[in-house]
């Protein structure tokens, strides 16, 4: 008895990408969010993995063979959950940390990530491949490497098809989303879904996201269009302000806390700590957010657990000032690097620290950004005058750095890897956390 499996139906859309596609050998869909892609890209991969194909130099015929191609590990997880459920009557093994799922008709399903990882996809050979959120991917490698070299091939022997996903970020010549929608010679047919062409988004809901995001987002992660954010800065400092000027300092308020971040990047032995302290009210018409203080350091990571205690005394001086009636709620930490071992040292000091979710540090720092971009495009946050004009020496600079920081944040930026953005983090985390549905990450 055969065995059945139930694939969610594709909206009109979907269906109309994935017939014209079927004329195609190579496929780039550049979609908005919510448009549904993990749909589209499981029901193609049930598709491929369930229809039989004669065996390379054989005669048996045998389950498609599928390999999927993500940026990083953990955007491979809600498609492998989709195929696990879907397949699951077929499946003959699975692993989650192999990547990989095998069935009983002898179909495969391979994953892999692209980052960092050349030799992704060789030695195999597949009659359809998907990449998923490939604008994320690193450029110019997987342009000029891992794609010609690697993943391409794989087609080859078995006259394979590529479908590839993903919400534009940014414009570049070097980065192989960008590329594939625009220089014609690699092959590509383009598809234009933005948010509005799946009918299961409420127009209403859409319209609200339009009236509350900065023009220049919404274009990107709902219209699906490449924004070239190399001319402005994602966020606009005068939105911090009220009439050209910094507010005053709260001297009342729902609550206080800091937001810190420790990360060593590159393996640095003296890398900035961020941190950010806040006043949040809800006695407005909306919430409010003010940033009250902040400070950035050069610091020893061995020597962080004594700078510590400097944080609280700093939130108890606050305390005095703002006087929040719910006190304070102590530090949110990013749980990473040292970071991770202040949380577990908070417990045995006494410390009132929480880790950040591990949903919202797990995301990028763009994909943050533009959660939080929301928000400062708003006006939810403001600055004190306090904070506005304090100067902090960091590595032989004499400025604001947190204005700084700030001002100069350019999505999809390709020297952002070399660029101090400790204060920029603890700003975004800050939004996040205030307004941003964090209970619900």
């Amino acid at each position: 008895m055969m065995a059945e499996i139930f694939c969610k139906k594709l909206h009109v859309a979907q269906s109309r990408v994935w017939t014209e596609g079927s004329q195609h050998q190579y496929n780039v869909v550049r979609c908005g969010r919510r448009w549904g892609k993990t749909a589209i890209l499981g029901n193609i991969a049930v598709s491929y993995a369930t229809s039989l194909f004669k065996e390379t130099g054989g005669d048996r015929m045998l389950g498609g063979m599928v390999g999927i191609f993500t940026a990083e590990y953990k955007q491979q997880q809600e498609i492998f959950d989709y195929l696990e459920e879907v397949l699951q009557p077929l499946i003959k093994t699975r692993s989650r940390s192999d990547g990989r799922i095998r069935l009983k008709n002898g179909g495969k399903i391979d994953f892999w990530v692209t980052n960092n990882n050349p030799l992704a996809g060789r030695g195999r050979e597949y009659d359809v491949v998907l990449l998923d959120e490939s604008a994320f991917t690193k450029s110019p490698e997987m342009l000029e490497e891992i794609w010609p070299k690697s993943i391409k091939p794989t087609l080859l022997t078995r006259r394979g098809r590529a479908w590839v996903f993903s919400t534009p970020n940014g414009t570049d010549d070097k980065n192989f989303f960008y590329a594939i929608c625009h220089d014609k010679s690699l092959g590509f047919h383009e598809h234009h879904a933005p948010t509005s062409s799946n009918p299961f988004v409420p127009a209403d809901e859409l319209a609200k996201e339009k009236a509350a995001n900065d023009p220049r987002v919404f274009d990107q992660e709902f219209d699906a269009k490449f924004i070239d954010w190399s001319k402005d800065a994602l966020l606009d400092i005068e939105k911090l302000l009220v009439d050209g000027l910094p507010v005053a300092m709260p001297t009342t308020c729902d609550m206080i806390f800091a937001v810190m971040d420790t990360a060593l990047k590159g393996g640095s032995e003296n890398d900035g700590t961020g941190v950010t302290y806040y006043a949040y009210e809800e006695t407005y018409t909306e919430p409010r957010l003010t940033i009250i203080d902040y400070d950035i350091t050069q610091i020893q990571a061995s020597l962080l657990p004594e700078y510590m205690p400097g944080v609280y005394d700093n939130l108890e001086r606050l305390a005095k000032l703002c006087r929040p009636r719910l006190g304070s709620q102590g530090v949110f930490m990013e749980d990473a690097a040292m970071g991770a071992i202040l949380n577990q040292k908070a417990v045995s000091e006494g410390w009132q620290m929480q880790p950040i979710k591990s949903a919202l540090t797990a995301k990028g720092k763009d994909e943050r950004a533009v959660l939080a971009s929301g928000h400062h495009y708003l006006g939810k946050c403001k600055i004190t005058r306090e904070a506005f004009d304090k100067t902090v020496t960091f590595k032989q600079d004499t400025s604001n750095h947190l204005i700084k920081q700030i001002a100069k944040f350019h999505l999809a930026d390709p020297l952002a890897h070399k660029r101090a953005d400790d204060l920029f983090d603890c700003y975004t985390y800050g939004l996040i956390i205030a307004f941003g549905n964090y209970d619900a990450l």
